[in-house]
């Protein structure tokens, strides 16, 4: 599913698009270019294997929204697709029930996610030296396929600016696409905008170390989470559009 079909379906379904240092379990690897027909280059990882025990029922020990207040509740981790580091995760919570999806790297577990109903997604950059963005990406309605994007003509040391990005979408790597990406700073958090073919995405996003995490979709209401495991334990921060603080949640798996 491409940007623009992704447009073309949420149309049909919406009327209008929605606004919106850490330890390492594996050291990450190089990244491998790969030249498709379009004469687009596609940056990819290494598969990195999560811990055998990152997959079950996690209890929320401890959690305060952005806005400060307690919840509790817990969240199921399930792999998906057909790479290695792809996650879902459901939540059900004293505040209510999301589901989110999440790409696993260097120890952490980095999230996009829906707070309603709405299509969400997740697209995750790794922030090279130069300002480039090496990116990958999915969406609820993509069954667990994985897509690309390589932004460019950023500045080297500065994460918000605007770029022009290539992109390939899930399971279709000879597909190839164009548009353009801007990230604007506010504290903690980041609000990103694509503008693709007429149609403009947006999302919230986190940095952790090299990494841009973002959670975007159709809704007025998405979340985005860095989660930090250490054993059968992690901690997370995390972001909701329409809020400047960050929320926290502590979780342990259950036997």
């Amino acid at each position: 599913m491409t940007y623009r079909n992704t447009a073309g379906y949420l149309l049909s379904v919406l009327m209008v698009l929605a606004l919106p240092a850490s330890p390492t379990i594996g050291a990450i690897e190089q990244p491998v270019i790969q030249e498709v027909e379009s004469n687009q280059t596609a940056f990819f990882w290494r598969r990195q294997s999560a811990p055998d025990r990152l997959e079950g029922v996690w209890r929320i020990q401890e959690a305060r929204t952005p806005r400060g207040q307690a919840y509790t509740g817990s969240l199921d981790i399930t792999a998906i697709g057909n790479t290695d580091n792809l996650y879902q995760v459901s939540w059900e919570t004293s505040e209510g029930n999301y589901s989110g999806l999440g790409f696993y790297e260097e120890g952490r577990l980095l999230v996009g996610a829906g707070l309603d109903e709405g299509i969400y997604g997740v697209a995750l950059y790794r922030i090279q030296n130069d300002g480039t963005l090496d990116g990958k990406w999915t969406l609820s309605t993509a069954n667990g396929e994985v897509g690309t994007e390589l932004a460019t003509k950023g500045r080297s040391g500065e994460l918000a600016g605007s770029y022009q990005i290539q992109s390939t979408d899930p399971g279709e790597e000879d597909s190839s696409f164009s548009g353009e990406l801007t990230i604007t700073e506010s504290r903690d958090i980041y609000q990103v905008t694509w503008n693709v073919d007429d149609q403009t995405y947006r999302g919230i996003g986190l940095r952790v170390d090299d990494w841009l995490v973002v959670g975007w979709g159709t809704s007025t209401n998405l979340g985005v989470l860095d989660y930090e495991f250490k054993g059968n334990e992690a901690t997370a921060r995390w972001a909701r559009t329409g809020s400047r603080e960050l929320g926290m949640e502590k979780i342990s798996l259950e036997n």
